[in-house]
């Protein structure tokens, strides 16, 4: 057999290094990416929800993979993950998040299969398709997201709201209102009615510049829920908010409608004094504000009596039935008598006795000349205690 020549050995070792390069890096690549393949347990699609570990590995590896930078790769793993937790919004919200910046078709394709297929009765991914789709002018396409989404789960406020700003920021106010009627007229229950009417009221008055419509609309809450005080709060703003100086009387009425309805009494407590704060602030009568103030001092007094009774009456319901019961007969309560400790043991007298002979220790040799120099307050900075101060004894009577 003929020995190669050295044209063939150099493209054979060229080939070679070229083939270890690839491995070489393949191999590299691999790696990086070996500890998250580990730890996909389930790469199938189940009805059953995955486990904290396993969303938490997917989640992990598809930002790893976006630090890396490799598109292509990035929408072989999302479809993957897809596989796996197509019933999970977040990952459907972060692929179409990441398809925006590359492709609007494929981003509106991932919107799709999400909210037709997968997700149909999630609403946060289909506000954030509706708002994808009004940021690349698809109006009619947001809304009918948002009108599909608010006939598969009826009830949602934030659908309702979003329609009404997709309305008003096209300048279609007269749909907007519409909508916000629709919504007060078909309300389940007295509080989804009476927070669709504020949210109208206060559309009514800022947008529209229409207040006397926003009133009407607060009234007539007011009249189908007499103890929300929010409704009573937003009449008053309107009329405070109306004019350089607000009309006297009129927000007096406000105050009187809120007074006369059946609020609690913490409530009526609180807009009694704001009104006494209205009158100093802005009133024109000082005998009109005198009798506010009286009437308001009393029923501050009541108020403050009622709590005291409803507090007293928590407390006798503490005490147990038979110690309630001792006391009535008895008057007082008997108390046991006092314990008695017995009186400590002796000390023993561990010391040796004293040698007569002995001489007195070196502690004994006091010089009584020098005499005893008592420290003075200051020295232990007793001063700012008043303890060198000098005691006067009580004169004697």
């Amino acid at each position: 057999m003929s020995q190669p020549d050295a044209e063939t050995l150099a493209i054979r070792d060229k080939l070679i290094s070229t083939r270890r390069a690839i491995y070489s890096t393949t191999e590299a690549e691999v790696s990086k990416r070996w500890t998250y393949e580990e730890g996909i347990k389930r790469p199938y699609f189940h009805v059953k929800p995955l486990e904290r570990v396993q969303l938490k590995n997917w989640k992990e590896y598809l930002d790893f993979e976006m630090e890396q930078g490799s598109h292509e790769r990035m929408v072989v793993l999302f479809e993957r993950c897809m596989i796996a937790c197509a019933l999970y919004e977040d990952f459907w919200l972060k692929y179409a998040k990441y398809l925006e910046s590359h492709s609007v078709e494929g981003a509106r394709n991932v919107y799709r299969r999400a909210c037709t297929i997968h997700l149909p009765r999630k609403p946060n991914i289909h506000l954030n398709w509706a708002a994808f789709e009004e940021q690349q002018g698809n109006l009619d396409g947001a809304r009918d997201i948002l009108k599909t989404l608010e006939e598969a789960v009826p009830g949602l406020a934030m659908v309702t709201l979003r329609r009404v700003s997709l309305e008003r920021r096209t300048g279609n106010l007269v749909n907007a209102e519409r909508i916000f009627q629709e919504a007060v007229e078909h309300a389940k229950d007295t509080n989804t009615a009476s927070f669709f009417s504020l949210k109208l009221a206060r559309f009514l008055a800022k947008t529209k510049a229409d207040t006397e419509g926003a009133k009407t609309v607060l009234k007539e809450a007011i009249e189908k829920d007499k103890e929300n005080a929010k409704l009573y709060l937003q009449l008053l703003d309107l009329e405070f908010q109306q004019g350089v100086r607000p009309d006297e009387d009129r927000v007096l009425q406000c105050f009187d409608l809120a007074m006369a309805s059946q609020l609690s009494a913490d409530a009526k407590l609180t807009f009694s004094q704001r009104k006494v704060e209205f009158l100093e602030d802005f009133g024109s009568n000082v005998e009109r504000l005198m009798t506010v103030y009286e009437e308001h001092q009393k029923l501050v007094k009541t108020h403050s009596g009622g709590k005291k009774r409803a507090q007293e009456g928590a407390g006798d319901d503490l005490v147990p039935a038979e110690k309630k019961h001792k006391l009535e007969e008895n008057g007082t309560m008997s108390m046991p008598p006092p314990m008695t400790m017995p009186p400590p043991a002796p000390a023993p007298n561990s010391l040796p006795p004293p040698d007569p002979n002995a001489a007195p220790p070196p502690s004994y040799n006091y010089n009584w000349s020098t005499g005893y120099n008592q420290p003075s307050a200051n020295q232990y900075n007793y001063g700012q205690w008043g303890y060198g101060q000098q005691y006067y004894p009580p004169a004697s009577q």
